[in-house]
């Protein structure tokens, strides 16, 4: 184990703080748990929910106190979410790791805007569980971390764009995130989080972020009879958990390079047995089942384009588990990198981070703890639903020039794909000045309201 300062620097240090939460404007000590419930009492009754409330604080602060207990366990309690959607919760935390940050951008309805490593240095270094501090292997896990942020600041200084360059950083590198919620997501992010598979930096994150928005709402954040009920929850994707399907979809399609449009048949027991044991990851699929049928777009893509992907909530996804991308051992090298001289150095370091996961195992570290040593170049699968505003907006956001490298890449693989299948829809497919008949960027550039085609053909001339 290193020494005492050593452990100081790389230990867990992240801050939560609840800067803001939902209050009644005409009596401020009515909290989220007041204006849920009286909320929901005026589904019953003829009077608003406010003057509802008001009758009730002439009868003095106990009563409100029991009638608020008594509708939420009768409410939310009883499985009727939308009563816990009624209140809002901004979280600002400071030097989490993005193995963290993973799993929270993963759910549907939680917003989050977080320190963009396209734009900042990752100066804050990473942070490492204690189960890797206190192992016999952690100053090699450590050699291994600094010599990846190491590469990671000489590709900078050889020209390296930061946005490519963070590729080679760990996934427990720090960052910074303001999340917001409501009570409902916020238990459903917790639930997920406490799943045997999350790393047990991310489990204590989120239990901070729980204790705190308890302190305010105790009520709505007490587990009852079905407010913790998996079935009730929009499924999202599970990154550290088991995908047996999404597996057997890999597989079918001969582990693709680039987005291919796939359908597949689910299996009834599959089905059934995620429902019987509550599995977020297999039933987070059912969001491509149509017509008896999974139907969605295949696509590889490293984590960093995934992170991304899954902060923006504009379409529907499910992920193969982490851990079987960590098995494969396939990292994404951005153009830039391979053009310089140190693409020999930064692919060997992929390959020497994910050497150290399997050592880390084999020496009897937990793989939920190993895992946030991989790199961010790791390439996962994920299924991603688009509907026709997917097409319309999300993908023409994502053709811009502004946007990353891979994730244009990705955008435009699957309007390919959709042009392939549908020519009818070219002509809504585009970069965001096609599609909104303006450029919303500074510069407008060469692409300046093309079609997909239009840009396909280029593409054609110059290969």
């Amino acid at each position: 184990m290193p020494n005492s300062n050593e452990y100081e620097k790389y230990k867990q240090n992240y801050k939560v703080k609840l800067i803001s939460y939902t209050k009644r404007i005409d009596d401020p000590e009515a909290g989220p748990d007041e204006i849920s419930a009286f909320g929901a009492l005026g589904c019953f009754e003829e009077k608003t929910p406010s003057q509802l409330y008001h009758e009730m604080k002439e009868k003095g602060k106990e009563k409100i106190e029991q009638k608020t207990e008594k509708v939420i366990e009768n409410s939310f309690g009883r499985g009727h979410g939308s009563v816990a959607d009624q209140n809002a919760f901004i979280f600002e935390i400071e030097n989490l790791g993005r193995a963290t940050t993973l799993l929270l951008c993963s759910f549907n309805y939680l917003s989050h805007l977080q320190q963009s490593l396209r734009r900042a240095n990752a100066d804050r270094g990473y942070e490492l569980p204690e189960s890797i501090l206190f192992s016999n292997i952690a100053k090699e896990v450590i050699s291994t971390l600094d010599i990846s942020f190491k590469l990671y600041e000489d590709m900078i200084k050889a020209g390296v764009p930061n946005e490519d360059a963070r590729y080679i950083l760990p996934l427990y590198t720090r960052t910074n995130i303001q999340t917001l919620g409501d009570a409902r997501e916020l238990t459903h992010l917790y639930s997920c989080s406490q799943l045997p598979g999350v790393p047990s930096t991310v489990k204590s994150t989120v239990k901070s972020m729980i204790d705190e928005a308890s302190k305010v709402a105790p009520k709505l954040f007490e587990k009852r009879k079905m407010n913790y009920e998996p079935l009730s929850w929009y499924p999202a994707p599970q990154i550290y958990g088991k995908n047996e399907t999404m597996k057997e979809i890999i597989k079918e399609n001969n582990s693709p390079k680039k987005p291919v449009y796939i359908t597949h048949e689910i299996k009834e027991e599959i089905i059934m047995k995620a429902v019987k044991e509550r599995d977020e990851a297999e039933l987070s699929n059912l969001k491509h089942l149509h017509n008896g049928k999974m139907d969605a777009f295949l696509v590889p893509v490293s984590i960093v384009t995934l992170h991304q992907a899954i902060r923006q909530r504009t379409w529907d996804q499910a992920v193969e588990s982490i851990y079987d991308a960590a098995e494969r051992m396939e990292f994404v090298t951005p153009p830039t990198i391979k053009k310089s001289e140190l693409a020999k150095a930064y692919e060997i370091q992929c390959r020497e981070m994910a050497l150290l996961y399997r050592k880390m195992i084999e020496n009897g570290i937990q793989m939920n703890d190993a895992i946030g040593v991989m790199p961010h170049s790791l390439v996962v699968y994920e299924l991603i639903h688009i509907n026709g505003w997917n097409a319309l907006h999300a993908l023409g956001k994502r053709i811009c020039t502004e946007a990353q490298w891979e994730v244009r890449e990705t955008a435009e693989g699957i309007a390919k794909e959709i042009i392939r299948i549908n020519p009818n829809l070219s002509s809504i497919l585009g970069p965001q000045c096609k599609v909104y008949g303006v450029c919303p960027e500074k510069k407008p550039c060469q692409r300046f309201r093309k079609s997909i085609n239009d840009i396909m053909k280029d593409e054609k001339k110059e290969n």
